[in-house]
């Protein structure tokens, strides 16, 4: 493999110039580009070991997932990296950010407010992930963002969970780390595993310990942190060594002697005065006369009843009886015709039906009219009106280009006919979609995926739903 600097320059995919080498881990770095709107965005490159198929399918798995704490991918695929080894590469592209947090932390620790909206997101994340058979295994502090007001975990290095107890132990490994994560928003930097217990204010000192022992799991964590955000009974000015979330900035506490760069040549804003208001001395007490309001000396109004003047002269009692007699009779009325409608209605359309038992009628078109015939590999869109719920599909693998994804379901016909490998785009477009097993509902389907994972298909071989919502 090249050298991760000798791409600096480079274009991948005809879309993205490499600008910058930011970070490199191990087969994978990542870049500084910009995306088609001219954002600076980031973009990873992995070298691929002939697992491009599995990554490429981890990547498909959390797109899906669609869950809004988790860094969005905006695009992914795979290219070949010409030389005299030809290495395959995948990349991918993430949405804007804002902040990293551990960038933040360097400069120092966060508020309990801004730790409560992070680990609520974190957690939510996880929850997600595990539920859908994946594990994170990456949770720290460098891989959370701020993506305007939302805190998002990065989305890019999951796994599919493990089977029985190394799954949940891979599970309690994201529990732990996302407790360690926490302490560190709290006390700005790392703790090790020799140094003292350190003191966190409630609920976090229940959730580190809890949460590190592993007698926490998410759902407990998430109740801790709901507990302490709904204790707030009305917004509160931060206090002066207090820090939060703006605009998604990531803002940290410092001394008050020092500041910070945002990194972009701005400082952190001081710390906020407390209300004006609470300098206020006591004030006098106004006197209230017998006819006046209990608050300040507003005189009381008297009742709606006696400003009103007669209607049409009738008395306003008189009126509102007949004004609800005679809602009460259009009601009647209404529901009547509404009844009489679906009677008559429903039985012109029930005897225009046809038979069952009688073919239906064929009806002619025109040329013009003829809907244009479809692909053969990509089935056409379901009716809006239909609800059928064999609308779940099993996916294998995923191409950017329609031949790729044709040539590999040839190549999986061949030693895997049974499974009906196939070619499916839910929009008629790239991203093309290898699937197994047709159209399934959602049992069959989950099964089917299962099966195709233990006849050595990719692990994140996965059941989707594709029906019309």
């Amino acid at each position: 493999m090249y050298l991760w600097t000798e791409f600096e320059g480079a274009t991948i995919d005809s879309a993205f110039a490499l600008t910058k080498l930011l970070q490199s881990e191990g087969r994978s770095a990542f870049f500084s580009t910009h995306n088609a709107s001219g954002e600076p965005v980031l973009i990873r490159i992995i070298e691929c070991h002939f697992d491009e198929d599995e990554i490429l399918a981890r990547w498909r798995g959390v797109q899906a997932l669609g869950h809004p704490n988790f860094l969005r991918i905006d695009r992914f695929g795979q290219f070949l990296v010409e030389g005299d080894d030809n290495i395959t590469a995948v990349y991918v592209v993430f949405e804007r950010v804002d902040a990293n947090l551990g960038e933040v932390l360097q400069r120092g620790h966060l508020s309990t407010a801004d730790a409560t909206q992070i680990g609520l997101s974190v957690a939510s994340a996880l929850e997600t992930l595990h539920a859908n058979g994946f594990v994170h295994e990456h949770v720290e502090t460098r891989n959370i963002y701020a993506v305007g007001d939302n805190v998002k975990l990065r989305s890019d290095c999951i796994r599919e969970s493990p089977e029985g107890e190394a799954g949940m132990e891979a599970r309690r490994r994201d529990v732990h780390d996302l407790t360690v994560a926490l302490m560190q928003v709290l006390l700005g930097t790392p703790i090790g595993s020799s140094e003292p217990y350190p003191s966190l204010p409630a609920p976090f000192d229940n959730i580190v310990r809890n949460g590190m022992n592993g007698s926490w799991g998410l759902a407990e964590i998430k109740a801790a942190l709901s507990r302490r955000d709904l204790a707030k009974t009305k917004p509160q000015r931060p206090a002066p060594q207090d820090s939060y979330l703006t605009k998604g900035a990531l803002n940290v506490t410092h001394a008050p002697s020092m500041t910070a760069s945002n990194g972009a040549g701005n400082h952190s804003a001081g710390p906020i005065p407390s209300d004006q208001q609470a300098k206020r001395g006591p004030q006098p007490e106004r006197t209230v006369s017998a006819d006046s309001a209990t608050r300040g000396d507003l005189p009381r109004k008297k009742p709606v009843e006696m400003e009103l003047p007669l209607i049409f002269g009738i008395s306003q009692q008189d009126f509102r009886s007949w004004a609800t007699a005679i809602a009460l009779l259009l009601g009647v009325v209404l529901v009547g015709w509404i009844f009489l409608h679906f009677w008559f209605g429903h039985g012109s359309v029930a005897a225009s039906r046809p038979s069952p038992m009688q073919p239906a009628e064929t009806s002619t078109h025109s040329p013009e009219s003829s809907p244009a015939p479809s692909s053969p590999d990509v089935p056409p869109t379901p009716n809006a009106n239909s609800h059928s719920r064999a609308a779940w599909r099993v996916v294998a693998f995923t191409y950017n280009r329609q031949d790729q994804a044709r040539k590999k379901a040839s190549s999986m016909a061949q030693q895997y006919p049974a499974l009906s490998p196939a070619v499916f785009s839910p929009t008629g477009r790239a991203p093309w979609l290898v699937t197994v097993g047709g159209t399934l509902d959602r049992d069959a389907a989950y099964a089917l995926a299962r099966k195709a994972r233990s006849l050595g298909l990719p692990r994140d071989t996965y059941a989707q739903n594709y029906s019309v919502r």
